[in-house]
């Protein structure tokens, strides 16, 4: 029987370092007594802690000289002396639960103490990251580690032959894209529905003999450390993951989409479809639905794969709701999803339903053939199949409750190492976005004149070269980070620190290379961080401020908000409207106090967005009971 030996039944209304006090000077003892020994000793004392964890009665402070023994190997390897935090931190992550470290804390450090520990039970420890280059740097980090101690280490490669897979996967550990291990298994379950399909089963009865089982890719689900675990669990819960049937080339109807297109562009709101308040969603009104049916042709009327009104609704929120250079951009004739989330392209991703046709319809590209789907399930459900999860993040605080009703994590948050010395200034409001921008503009060049490095933080590409216009005409050197300059992101973020440096970045969330700041820059305050409007989630707004002031040094940031900002234009129009008419000075700038009109409709959203997550899971319980009731 499998068992999780737990260090201390969790208490919340007990601190952290008296929860793990014990823990936590027994492993600052041991690590002391192994420090001068060699390394084949440390692999015959991780060896030995193997075989107590897998004999199932391991000694009570196991885990604490599991963590000890990673620690030593870390500074062997990378001359790494871990901090208490960040033991506390690998303590808490190995009960299972959520660790909220605060940006520049060592994430990829403490993510090996609870991957070393988790790797003693021998059933597989998955560290998933948000992103290619997070994992395969923080696989390079980890392997010396490791390897050191003897245990395998595997990189999970992306679209590559089974055999690369099942090996990364036969290792202690294994580092690999979230988004990989999920279609990993729905690769699994699509070869395992096939060996048991009817005539196989058929077979069975007639002959005695049993269809040959297919060899699993995946071992099962143990354990799993999740990156930037609330954007995973909480932001991306309502994208499920989706193997499509495979659909290529063009549409073989494109004059289908390119009808509803011409349709939708004379519609008005209000009269010929609705919008909801809370949801945003669009629909046709009786009378838009006639206007849409008057108008379907013949040609069109045969191609049709679902009812009409559907293809038009379809091509009203590609023309009302998404933009292009924000939501998506056009690149080589195709048009490719930005995330909204991190602002990275997502070439392999699809609109369902007939949108991303709608939105090629708009575009003026070819319109591809629309995919099936063979397979498809949600991100949070992925990661509920393993035994024991646990994440790391620099923002759960706001989503604790919902983390803890959802999955059952609890938050711990952890402290600083060091006091942070961020300051943080009151927002500014504008009257509209020529106004914002020229006031960046002005804070720019200001802070660029004492030689202060600042980073810009902008919601959409749209956004980020539209700064950049504006900056242009001044001199200033900048650099532009947003979903077309991908390739170059490591070495651009890695020198926004640099004194008189300006990065214009789209979307810091998950973009997890380290910031540099030298002494000359921290002279004359340090790394300045812009955001050019508020977020959805205030989670992505700290994310953003949290590259500022990192590890105790001097760092500051402030916001810029105009009326016409996206929250307010998307989820209070009324409010905007009346927002206008609001007194401004000569530069268009409005008093601070309207700033708490932006937290207030901030707020609003993610309550929507958390009633709407909570609706998927019902709705995913729903499914999962009727196919047990199958």
């Amino acid at each position: 029987m499998f068992r999780l030996h737990s260090l201390f039944a969790f208490h919340p209304e007990a601190g952290i370092a008296q929860r793990y006090g014990t823990a936590l000077q027994h492993a600052r003892k041991f690590a002391l007594e192994i420090r001068e020994e060699s390394d084949a000793r440390l692999r015959e004392r991780a060896a030995a802690l193997r075989d107590e964890v897998r004999s199932g009665a391991p000694r009570p402070l196991h885990t604490a000289e599991a963590i000890a023994l990673i620690s030593e190997s870390a500074r062997r390897a990378h001359g790494i002396v871990a901090y208490d935090c960040q033991l506390l931190a690998g303590l808490t992550l190995t009960e299972g639960r959520l660790a909220e470290m605060a940006t520049g804390e060592g994430k990829t450090f403490v993510s090996v103490l609870p991957a070393f520990c988790f790797a003693l039970h021998g059933l597989g420890a998955h560290v998933a990251t948000v992103n290619s280059y997070l994992t395969q740097r923080d696989f390079e980090f980890a392997r010396p580690l490791f390897e050191r101690l003897g245990f395998t280490i595997g990189l999970l490669p992306e679209k590559q032959e089974r055999a690369k897979k099942i090996a990364a996967y036969a290792c202690d550990v294994t580092y690999g894209v979230g988004t990989e291990f999920g279609f990993d298994y729905l690769r699994d379950q699509i070869a395992l529905q096939a060996a048991g399909r009817t005539e196989a089963r058929f077979h069975e009865v007639l002959l005695g003999t049993s269809p040959a089982r297919p060899e699993m890719v995946q071992r099962g689900h143990a354990f799993a450390i999740v990156d930037e675990a609330d954007s995973v669990l909480i932001d991306e819960a309502r994208s499920p993951l989706i193997i499509a049937t495979g659909a290529k080339g063009p549409s073989p109807h494109p004059q289908v989409y390119q009808l509803a297109a011409a349709i939708a562009a004379e519609l008005v709101e209000g009269v010929h479809f609705a919008r909801d308040a809370q949801t945003q969603k669009l629909t046709l009104t009786p009378l838009g639905e006639r206007l849409a049916h008057e108008n379907l042709t013949d040609d069109a009327l045969g191609a049709l794969e679902r009812l009409w009104p559907a293809y038009i609704e379809a091509a009203l929120r590609a023309q009302r709701q998404l933009r292009r250079d924000v939501h998506y951009v056009v690149r080589d004739g195709e048009v490719v999803i930005v995330d909204e989330f991190t602002g990275r392209l997502c070439p392999d991703r699809t609109w369902r339903g007939g949108l991303h046709q709608a939105v090629e319809a708009l575009a003026g590209v070819r319109i591809s053939a629309e995919n099936g789907s063979q397979a498809t399930i949600t991100r949070p459900a992925y990661f509920q199949l393993y035994r024991r999860i646990c994440g790391m993040t620099g923002t759960a605080f706001e989503a604790a409750t919902e983390l803890s009703e959802s999955y059952g994590l609890e938050t711990e948050v952890i402290p600083l190492n060091r006091q942070s010395r961020r300051t943080l200034s009151p927002d500014r409001v504008f009257a509209n976005r020529a106004s914002k921008i020229a006031a960046v503009v002005r804070e720019i060049a200001a802070r660029h004149a004492r030689g202060q490095p600042v980073l810009v933080g902008t919601r959409t590409i749209e956004n980020s070269e539209e700064l950049g216009a504006a900056l242009e005409p001044t001199g200033i050197p900048f650099r532009l980070l947003n979903a077309k300059q991908d390739a170059e992101e490591a070495q651009i973020v890695e020198q926004a620190g640099e004194p008189g440096t300006v990065t214009i970045a789209t979307n810091m969330a998950g973009r997890g290379a380290h910031i540099p700041v030298p002494d000359a820059a921290l002279r004359v305050g340090g790394l300045h961080v812009i955001g050019m409007e508020r977020h959805e989630s205030a989670r992505i707004d700290r994310q953003l401020i949290g590259r500022a002031a990192r590890q105790g040094q001097a760092g500051s940031a402030q916001f810029f908000v105009a009326v016409d900002d996206d929250l307010l234009t998307g989820h209070a129009p009324a409010l905007a409207t009346r927002l206008t008419v609001v007194p401004a000075d000569e530069n268009g700038e409005l008093a601070q106090s309207n700033a708490a009109n932006f937290r207030r409709v901030q707020r609003k959203v993610e309550r929507a967005d958390r009633d709407q997550r909570r609706q998927l899971a019902r709705y995913d319980e729903w499914l999962d009971d009727l196919k047990q009731a199958l």
